[in-house]
């Protein structure tokens, strides 16, 4: 028994995706209200916690472009203004000045744009417009007006004459990159990344010393989900910027997807310096450890975010923990406690592994029946279950549970991970490699099969060809030609 829990430990790890898209919408609630609140920084750790769980998320994926930071003094290029509010769209773009209103004659174009500031800060926006119009017709140069003028169309949901603008505001200053920016984030808006992309590239050009910029290109790279190419941007961002904490974040998150699970413990660590309090930073820490076999150490992180943030995330990641560390009794309890909110097939299936440990069989075959009847084309609970029975001696039943896990035919990647599994616990490791190979034609984009396959050659003592998926599995999933190294991780 000992052998099969060690075997699945990687498997232990995956999130139902019932259960995944619950979390998501719990993580991305609270993302939400730290931002309302104010705290850009725990709103900016809790969306990328969403993007790591779901990273084409696009609601989570526009809310995080919120959270940008002003430019400069002059600028309202603000964390929570590049988003517009879900107004109707009205074109109030102005022919001409009114000859008498409200406003202060100055003959300043700095002036008006200030004013327009405060208009614009006030959510004043129709007023903001008449200001920053003031202030380009003094000046028609006044690039920082221009992209004030796009700011306040993106708040009143005009985006074509937000990207007017934009483009004007570029076109009167070469040296300016927060319009290429704003340009980014609205095709990002409408779904172009590859304008997205080539903006940011631009505003780069402009200003290769704006940490933001580089930041921004690491999140472009973690929305396609290509990590490694994000890592090299998070990491100019921080040797410009080694004081913005969001980028060790980032950082951090982006190493453990790419499996440098030491690295990404030294980004969060860095973090966690500059925002002791961070839930999300201890919980990757936590799953840093998992992946390393320390679940001493990963039980110690997770622990401390329950205690800043208790959720039943938490609970379960400290669960799951538990039991791979063989507190088989404590993961009970957990599950137990998880089980009315999370009424799924994997937790029915743990609370079955935790009472099968604990040789309490009469419960693990409830539990391991409650699994089947919600996914009945998990070859696992089928194999779980017939543990119990061969536990009881009971042949008949041993011998029909075996045979209905084997005679599953696999359908998603995690069904070979299962039938593997099953064939190197029942010493048939031939098999158990060639299901995973087979997998992994059907699914050559399959990251966990690969790791399986690996985890599988360790077991078998193949050093050969353990070495040759590790390297298969580097140059695949964990590589490009962008990715640098951090002066903080030699």
């Amino acid at each position: 028994m000992k052998k099969y829990i060690i075997f699945t430990i990687f498997i232990m790890l995956l999130i139902h995706p019932c259960m995944g898209d619950e979390l998501v919408e719990d993580y991305f609630d609270i993302a939400k209200n730290y931002a309302k609140n104010g705290d850009t920084t725990k709103a900016l750790e809790y969306v990328n916690y969403v993007l790591m769980i779901k990273p084409k998320y696009s609601e989570a994926v526009k809310f995080k472009d919120k959270l940008i930071p002003e430019e400069t003094s002059g600028d309202i290029s603000a964390s929570t203004m590049i988003l517009s509010k879900n107004n109707s769209l009205s074109d109030l773009a102005i022919l001409d000045i009114p000859k008498s209103d409200k406003y202060k004659i100055e003959n300043s174009s700095e002036y008006y744009n200030n004013q327009g500031r405060q208009f614009y800060l006030n959510e004043d926006y129709d007023s903001a417009i008449q200001a920053f119009f003031r202030a380009v017709s003094l000046d028609n140069k006044n690039y920082i007006a221009y992209n004030n003028l796009g700011m306040t169309y993106l708040m009143k949901n005009n985006v074509d004459s937000a990207e007017k603008y934009f483009k004007k505001a570029a076109s009167v200053s070469k040296y300016y990159p927060q319009p290429y920016i704003n340009l980014a984030l609205i095709y990002k808006q409408k779904g172009d990344l590859d304008k997205h992309h080539t903006y940011l590239k631009k505003a780069l050009g402009v200003n290769p010393d704006n940490f933001w910029t580089y930041y921004l290109l690491g999140d472009y790279y973690t929305s396609i989900e290509n990590y490694p190419a994000s890592i090299g941007y998070y990491t100019d961002s921080i040797n410009i910027n080694p004081n913005f904490a969001p980028s060790y974040l980032a950082l951090g998150v982006s190493y453990f997807k790419t499996d440098k699970y030491n690295q990404s413990i030294a980004a969060l660590n860095k973090y966690l310096e500059l925002n002791a309090k961070s839930d999300f930073a201890y919980s990757i820490l936590a799953k840093n450890y998992y992946l390393l076999g320390d679940y001493n150490k990963a039980k110690l992180y997770i622990t401390k975010a329950f205690a800043i943030n208790p959720t039943l995330t938490y609970r379960l990641e400290l669960a799951k923990i538990q039991f791979n560390n063989s507190e088989y009794k404590s993961a009970l309890l957990n599950f137990q406690i998880l089980e009315p909110e999370y009424q799924y097939a994997e937790i029915y299936n743990y609370i079955g592994l935790c009472n099968l440990m604990l040789g309490k069989y009469e419960q693990a075959i409830l539990y391991f029946n409650k699994a089947i009847v919600i996914d009945s084309r998990r070859a696992i609970y089928y194999y779980n279950l017939a543990q119990c029975y061969k536990a009881l001696d009971e042949k008949r039943q041993y011998t029909q549970y075996m045979n209905m896990a084997i005679q599953i035919v696999p359908v998603t990647y995690q069904d070979y991970i299962d039938l593997s599994c099953i064939y190197y616990n029942t010493s048939k490791n031939s098999l158990a490699v060639k299901i995973l190979e087979k997998g992994i034609n059907v699914y050559p984009d399959a990251k966990p099969l690969y790791m399986a396959l690996m985890g599988l050659y360790d077991r078998l003592g193949d050093k050969t060809n353990y070495n040759y998926i590790k390297d298969t599995i580097e140059m695949r999933f964990n590589t490009n030609a962008q990715k640098k190294e951090i002066k903080l991780f030699k």
